[in-house]
């Protein structure tokens, strides 16, 4: 990754451009996000800013180049009692330009720094076509534990996802 690309979890100052960005994400891979462009554009930047965790475990991660926000990846330990020792990795995107430079493995390495600290398992999920976030997400350790058939559905055109998750030691 390049020296020039800084890694930090959101703010709620940042949420005009958390919003800019995830509305990109959901338009330019519309098969490898559970939310729509369609559901998520009418919502008011308040309600973005909203979504930025302000403390606790839960983080949003930014990668910045020159001031600008490149990619994401959020994390968040679920909240009912019999599950609060496991987390979600969600909304990982860099943007097209950025890709193959190791943002995204700097991201979710950030969530999984972040996560050993609050759960003792990580999951996520991946669509099965997206062979590249697939091998980060192996390299980092994440194992797979199921394959979900149709998971996420684009028109008329179905996405498998892969069901992985990534055990802390000593766990």
């Amino acid at each position: 990754m390049s020296p020039s690309i800084s890694i930090r979890p959101l703010t709620p100052s940042d949420a005009q451009a958390f919003r800019d960005l995830r509305l990109e994400a959901l338009s330019s891979h519309p098969e490898a996000f559970s939310s729509s462009h369609e559901e998520e554009s009418p919502r008011s930047l308040d309600e973005f800013r909203a979504r930025i965790p302000a403390s606790g475990p839960n983080a949003i991660f930014g990668a910045f180049a020159e001031g600008r926000l490149i990619g994401m990846a959020g994390f968040v330990v679920y909240d009912r009692p019999k599950a609060r020792h496991k987390g979600l990795m969600w909304g990982v995107f860099v943007k097209q330009d950025w890709r193959g430079q190791r943002v995204g493995k700097a991201l979710v390495q950030s969530v999984i720094d972040r996560a050993s600290r609050h759960v003792i398992m990580i999951e996520a999920a991946v669509v099965l076509t997206n062979e590249s976030a697939r091998r980060t997400y192996h390299g980092l350790g994440f194992k797979p534990y199921g394959i979900e058939p149709k998971a996420i559905r684009v028109g008329d055109r179905f996405y498998d996802e892969e069901l992985i998750y990534l055990e802390f030691p000593g766990s």
